[in-house]
């Protein structure tokens, strides 16, 4: 039973197929780019809150309404 788990084994290794260097280069240039993109975004979406954050602490407690922006496209 062991010896024709081996011989399958063996077998699906030689199929696999080689890793396409472009593809791979690709995909992580993709990743790098998208993942600065967010943080960009997020960096700008923490900024514009911060400083709506501040001039709402400037108004009377009254007069002070949060909008939820986490769920807006662009943050606003």
């Amino acid at each position: 039973m062991r010896r024709f788990d081996r011989d399958s084994r063996k077998r699906a290794e030689a199929n696999v197929a080689p890793l396409d260097p472009i593809a791979l280069t690709l995909a992580l240039w993709l990743g790098l780019v998208v993942g600065v993109t967010g943080l960009i975004r997020l960096s700008e979406n923490a900024a514009a809150n911060a400083g709506r954050m501040q001039a709402q602490s400037q108004r009377p407690a009254m007069m002070t309404v949060l909008r939820p922006t986490a769920f807006s496209p662009y943050g606003s």
